[in-house]
């Protein structure tokens, strides 16, 4: 006998489904659209929120947390019985489309959360059916970067969330990100969240201005790229000025050190923060 699962009230939770015999149900874009007008569908007739979400060719990933007194089982049992309605309809077939039972584990904490969002994210990257996880239509990360509304109803700051999530970006960290790539980094949160705590860890060892005369090498620098150049920030007064030196592939021979306006490097277009990038190099 199968063991019944056990729930916890206000919980998210992580779940997947995977199709009979892992058949590619969804490898096509009609496929796939069923499955969103379900989960559409599905938020209209019961309460629940979805954090993140992805449907994949044979399974789909949800991270879902049930309102008071709404039952999981009936959630997944309405959404897999009315997908594959839809998909018999369309097809004019009597497939069995689900595989018997989905796999549901409850959050634990934010840690979880995080890493849960960021793996649901990366599923189209890993498979390869995606170089970026935004760009892959089926998807929260879809939602989020394209601002669409209805599926996705939890965001990185979302005070109402009930699990602690990242706090809003630190001012100084945010100052230092140019504002297209910060705009993407609040928009799609998955990717960057590492990142941005590295990040504000860092600034605090970088050298303020002239501290480095006398040093053999600085403990830290910022790293920003424009494609041609690339700017490797050794000192920083918390405002403005920047000083560090450029190395441009234009005319790789000449490294130049030099002061630098943070604003007049930010009003560049193509101008990006290496967000992985690390002290001590």
């Amino acid at each position: 006998m199968r063991k019944n699962r056990e729930f916890i009230e206000g919980a998210f939770y992580h779940v997947t489904s995977r199709t009979n015999d892992k058949i590619r149900v969804f490898e096509n874009n009609l496929g796939r659209k069923i499955m969103l007008i379900t989960l559409q569908d599905a938020k209209d007739k019961y309460r629940f929120r979805l954090a993140n979400f992805c449907v994949m060719p044979t399974h789909i990933h949800l991270l879902i947390q049930p309102c008071e007194g709404v039952s999981l089982n009936k959630i997944m049992q309405w959404i897999k019985t009315r997908s594959a309605r839809r998909w018999n309809l369309v097809h004019g077939s009597i497939d069995h489309l689900w595989g018997e039972r989905y796999f549901a584990r409850a959050v634990k904490d934010v840690h979880e959360f995080d890493f849960i969002m960021h793996y649901i994210d990366q599923n189209p990257v890993t498979a390869g059916l995606a170089l970026n996880p935004e760009e892959w239509k089926a998807s929260g990360a879809y939602c989020k970067v394209q601002n669409i509304t209805g599926l996705i109803d939890i965001d990185p700051f979302d005070s109402r969330c009930q699990i602690q999530l990242l706090p809003l970006i630190p001012f100084t960290v945010s100052r230092l990100i140019p504002p297209a790539q910060l705009e993407r980094l609040v928009k799609y949160f998955g990717a960057y969240a590492d990142a941005v705590y590295r990040l504000n860890a860092l600034v605090p060892t970088i050298p303020r201005l002239g501290e480095t005369a006398g040093m053999q090498k600085p403990p830290a620098s910022l790293h920003y790229t424009i494609g041609t150049a690339d700017y490797f920030i050794y000192e920083y007064d918390d405002n403005d000025t920047m000083y560090g030196k450029v190395r441009s592939s234009v005319y790789p021979a000449e490294t130049v050190h030099q002061q630098f306006s943070l604003s007049s490097l930010k009003n560049n277009p193509y101008l990006q923060l290496d967000l992985g990038w690390t002290a001590g190099k």
